[in-house]
C-alpha cells in the first residue's frame, strides 16, 4: 500500500493541503478533510482509503461552494441545488451536503419564504399573489409559500399599497380617456400581484366607479 510520505500546504489556499504518496504528489484535500481521516506522514492507505478520501474531498468542496452562497444571501433549497448541478457536484454529493445544511439551520425555505415575502410586502410593494409567484421560482413548495404570504400579509395594509401606487400611476395617466387609463392601471395593479378584491375599489375612487364603454370594443 502507498505510504503518505508528505503533507504540505499549498501556497494560494491556506486551507488546503497537498497529499504526496511514495514522495510523488496524489491529491488535494481540504485540511477539514485531513482532520477527518486523521492523515499523516507514514500512514499508509489502500485504495479505498484514497477513494473515500477524495470522496470526503469532494463533499467538502461542495459544502464550502454551498456556504459561499449562503454568506451573500439567504438560499432556498431549490435555488441553492440549482446552483451546486451547475458547479458539477454529483447528485449523490449535493443530496448529502443539503441535508446537513438544512439539520444546521442554514437552509430553511419556510424561514426563506418568510423572508422573501416580508421583502416583497415591506420594500417591493407587491401584492399577495405576486409574492407567492416568486417564491415558486425560486422553488419553494406552495403549501410553505402560501403560509409565508398569509401570515405576513396579514399584518400589512394591502389596500393602502395598491391604493398608494394608482395615485402614483395616475399622474402618467391623467391625460387619457377614462377607459384607457382604467384598463392600464388595471394592468399594472395585476402585475404587481393585487387581488380583483382589491384592485376594483382602488380604481374605482381613482377614476370612477362605472365603466365607460370602449369604442374599440364597440367598432
Amino acid at each position: 500500500m502507498p505510504t503518505v510520505t508528505k503533507i504540505v500546504e499549498q501556497k494560494k489556499r491556506a486551507n488546503r493541503r497537498s497529499i504526496f504518496l511514495d514522495g510523488a504528489f496524489a491529491f488535494g484535500v481540504n485540511l477539514n478533510v485531513v482532520a477527518k481521516f486523521h492523515l499523516h506522514e507514514g500512514q499508509q492507505l489502500s485504495a479505498e482509503d484514497v477513494e473515500a478520501i477524495q470522496k470526503g474531498s469532494a463533499r467538502q468542496e461542495c459544502f464550502d461552494h454551498a456556504m459561499r452562497y449562503i454568506e451573500k444571501r439567504m438560499q432556498s433549497r431549490r435555488e441553492l441545488k440549482d446552483k451546486l448541478t451547475r458547479a458539477e457536484y454529483g447528485p449523490t454529493i449535493i443530496e448529502s451536503v443539503l441535508d446537513q445544511l438544512t439539520e444546521l439551520n442554514y437552509v430553511n425555505d419556510a424561514r426563506f419564504a418568510e423572508s422573501r415575502a416580508e421583502s416583497a410586502a415591506t420594500y417591493k410593494h407587491h401584492g399577495p399573489y405576486r409574492a407567492r409567484m416568486e417564491l415558486a421560482k425560486k422553488g419553494v413548495d406552495r403549501e410553505t409559500a402560501r403560509r409565508a404570504v398569509e401570515e405576513v400579509y396579514e399584518s400589512k395594509d394591502t389596500m393602502a399599497t395598491a391604493r398608494e401606487l394608482a395615485r402614483k400611476k395616475m399622474q402618467s395617466l391623467a391625460r387619457l380617456e377614462p377607459h384607457v387609463a382604467r384598463r392600464r392601471l388595471m394592468g399594472m395593479l395585476l402585475r404587481r400581484g393585487f387581488t380583483f378584491d382589491t384592485i376594483k375599489p382602488v380604481i374605482d375612487e381613482a377614476i370612477g366607479g362605472f365603466d365607460v364603454p370602449d369604442p374599440d370594443l364597440d367598432s
